[in-house]
């Protein structure tokens, strides 16, 4: 029985952990992108910042 309980909770675990990325907001990786969703382009640090 807790080996039952401790495997469904380490599957739920790796669930969670890779699709966790899928839904983080990234930053768009160019300036074009970065300018066409109306944020700014830090120059110094290459990124795109709101």
């Amino acid at each position: 029985m807790s080996a039952k309980v401790f495997s469904t909770a380490i599957i739920a675990g790796l669930l969670v952990a890779f699709a966790a990325p899928a839904f983080a907001a990234d930053d768009p990786p160019t300036k074009a992108d970065c300018e066409q969703q109306g944020m700014k382009w830090d120059e110094a640090s290459g990124k795109c910042v709101k």
